[in-house]
């Protein structure tokens, strides 16, 4: 299995290879529990010094945006491993209720461990990891590989 920073990765509770199919909606109290859970990996986009400065500037934004930005700050987005060389975290994850799944982002090549880690929020969302939409990645994937 070939990865690199461009590898698609979601979890959803069934493949995503039609757009068009809707799969079952994740727990969203189930997902920050798992990243309360795991504080010591991931962060909250609120809790980022950019999310703090978001937060203590709101009252800057145009109303248009206002509310874009306070829903980015609510606990539907977080982040783990922060690069001190660039300045930003090598990890983006995102939770999107409406579309019934979970987008993860690597700045750089994933390594096992971090597909370790989702594949446990995964499991505890009794959901997926998928790569490309299509492929399942699970314990025994990953187990493969080293």
């Amino acid at each position: 299995m070939k990865l690199t920073k461009n590898t698609n990765f979601r979890i959803a509770k069934g493949l995503l290879d039609d757009v068009l199919v809707k799969t079952e909606p994740l727990d969203y109290d189930k997902w920050v529990k798992f990243i309360d859970d795991n504080s010591n990996y991931f962060i909250w986009n609120e809790n980022t010094e950019e999310g703090k400065k978001s937060l203590q500037n709101i009252v800057n934004v145009p109303d248009d945006f206002k509310e874009r930005v306070i829903a980015s700050l609510n606990k539907v987005r977080c982040f783990a491993e922060f690069n001190d060389k660039r300045s930003l975290f090598d990890i983006s994850v995102s939770f999107y209720e409406d579309l019934n799944w979970i987008t993860i982002q690597f700045a750089r090549t994933p390594k096992l461990k971090d597909l370790k880690i989702f594949v446990e929020m995964a499991k505890h969302l009794d959901a997926l990891l998928l790569k490309d939409d299509k492929e399942v990645i699970d314990k025994e994937k990953i187990d493969g590989l080293t």
